[in-house]
């Protein structure tokens, strides 16, 4: 007595092969977001994003910013990222003693070699004189 076996033909083995190359192929030349950028805001601005995911279908990004106005202020702020949309990643911290949560928003273009950065309620971590919201390149 033989059991059945499933057929497949040379086409739908074919067309299952051509999906998952298609499907390799889109992941692996999808743009990374990590890497080193510098730009200009109110001063100088440089951020770094590295990749810290444990797992391949859960994206974490630890992300650490500087803002530098000469002989004015400095001012940094860093930690895990929430990736928002295939674009954006936004970091939320909130200061010791501060009731307001810092919000940096970066948008990557879609080549990831510029960013745009915004950010809200951030003068704990850099003062008044000095903002993490810019432009920047990759470096």
């Amino acid at each position: 007595m033989s059991l059945p076996t499933p057929a497949l033909t040379r086409g739908t083995f074919h067309a299952a092969l051509l999906a998952l190359l298609c499907v390799s192929e889109q992941a692996q030349s999808e743009p990374r977001l990590e890497g080193r950028f510098q730009g200009r805001g109110e001063g100088l601005l440089t951020l770094r994003v590295a990749d810290v995911s444990t797992e391949p279908n859960r994206p974490e990004y630890y992300v650490t910013t500087d803002t530098a106005v000469p002989n004015e202020c400095t001012g940094s702020v860093g930690g895990l990222a929430t990736l928002i949309n295939p674009g954006t990643l936004r970091l939320r911290q909130k200061g010791e003693g501060s009731e307001l949560t810092c919000e940096v928003t970066l948008r990557f273009s879609p080549d990831r070699s510029r960013v745009t950065m915004s950010a809200h309620n951030c003068s704990d971590y850099h003062g008044m004189s000095c903002d993490f919201a810019g432009a920047l390149k990759r470096r």
